[in-house]
């Protein structure tokens, strides 16, 4: 029997460091039906010359000119797609030899999915394993199903990373390409998408291994360590937020969040837009301010009388409650709001220094040696001509 072709999609930017251990890593699989497609975003490194260095058939290597960036370049590979299955990977992480074969198998044996993705390794530079606990449990998840992986997504965002994904075509035809208007957050935009429509599985395997440069290494791509990068994510976030319940249908709506609504009995299209507006108002985090996606949801609502009177007799929440929403930080800014939980902490963390300090002192001036000393403090400063007490 004849076995599926698998397109493999490497998006490349002067990754010249990296690369060859990258491609390695996919014509290692244990798994050989590939196409190999690889769109250099116009690097100005080495990197083609690396690319260049393989011959093998499977290998597309398609040059850009210029540098245009992620969603253009991967939805250019896109469209180069053959194969009955679809993978990406990223030009700086790697594949182990039987990511791709336990996953096909996977899909083969559970056709009720088309898409998985698998757990992780996060390595270095170095490609040593060292699973940073701030982003190895990041992709620390598992779906129940489809409604479960939708309430994740809404509360805690991204999880599932980009190179361990497979999935059939046939959703990448249904679900398009990835926006060209988001720069950080375009996976999990695709993502969410797709959850829309079909369940996701994540293998509880480490398949691959995520690379993690350090933050002040030039060839660092870290998307989370600038100001910019971080202010961007968080719009892009908020983006993806307002347009989440669009194309849902409002049965798996109910099914996903009811756990969540404020009257449970919420059933007609008018009360699910208000159980909709209350849950983005929702902050990403506790200590966040009020999303401003979900003010602007109320104030489409407040425009309709029947959205008026709805709220307030059936959720008891009035215009007077709405200005109170208003008044906390409507558009807040992610920076500046964890900055102020940082310094909150390092506050904390003085006052309680001082604290043990105070304590210390206290111990110290009512211990027996001070108090035997004391003469020879008082005759110490009397010399001196300060006091010493």
């Amino acid at each position: 029997m004849e076995k599926p072709l698998v397109s493999v999609l490497m998006v490349n930017y002067n990754h010249e460091d990296t690369i060859r251990e990258s491609i390695e890593s996919v014509l290692n699989q244990n798994y050989k039906e590939l196409q190999f497609i690889i769109v250099d975003d116009g690097s100005t490194d080495s990197s083609c010359e690396v690319i260049e260095q393989f011959k093998d058939s499977r290998i597309e290597l398609y040059k850009q000119k210029r540098n245009q960036h992620i969603c253009y370049v991967t939805n250019l590979g896109l469209s180069k797609v053959k194969g009955d299955y679809l993978a990406r990977i990223d030009s700086d992480d790697i594949w182990y030899p039987e990511k791709l074969e336990k996953q096909i198998q996977f899909l083969v044996e559970h056709p009720e999915y088309k898409i998985c993705f698998s757990l992780v390794d996060i390595i270095n530079t170095k490609s040593e394993v060292i699973n940073d606990k701030d982003i190895g449990d990041l992709y620390e998840v598992f779906f129940k199903g489809q409604a479960d992986c939708l309430e994740k997504f809404f509360f805690m965002g991204n999880c599932l990373a980009l190179p361990s994904v497979l999935m059939k075509t046939e959703i990448m035809k249904e679900i398009g390409g990835f926006n060209l208007g988001y720069m950080q957050s375009h996976d999990f935009d695709y993502w969410v998408r797709v959850a829309k429509k079909y369940p996701i599985y994540v293998m509880q395997e480490r398949l691959i291994g995520v690379r993690r440069f350090d933050k002040n290494d030039e060839k660092s791509n870290n998307s989370n360590t600038s100001e910019i990068s971080s202010t961007r994510f968080y719009n892009e976030y908020m983006d993806i937020r307002s347009h989440y319940f669009d194309d849902m249908d409002n049965e798996l709506f109910v099914y996903t969040f009811q756990k969540y609504f404020k009257c449970k009995e919420s059933k007609s299209i008018e009360e699910l837009e208000c159980e909709k507006a209350f849950l983005l108002c929702t902050p990403c985090n506790p200590s966040y301010a009020i999303p401003p996606v979900g003010i602007q949801k109320f104030l489409e609502l407040f425009q309709t009388e029947l959205y008026v009177t709805l709220l307030e007799e059936k959720f008891h929440f009035t215009i007077k409650d709405f200005y109170k929403l208003t008044g906390q930080h409507m558009y807040n800014d992610r920076i500046l709001d964890d900055r102020r939980i940082m310094l909150q902490t390092e506050n904390m963390e003085i006052i309680q220094e001082n604290s043990n300090l105070e304590k210390l002192i206290n111990e110290y001036e009512n211990s027996t040696s001070w108090k035997i000393t004391k003469p020879l403090r008082m005759l110490m400063s009397k010399i001196k001509g300060r006091s010493l007490l």
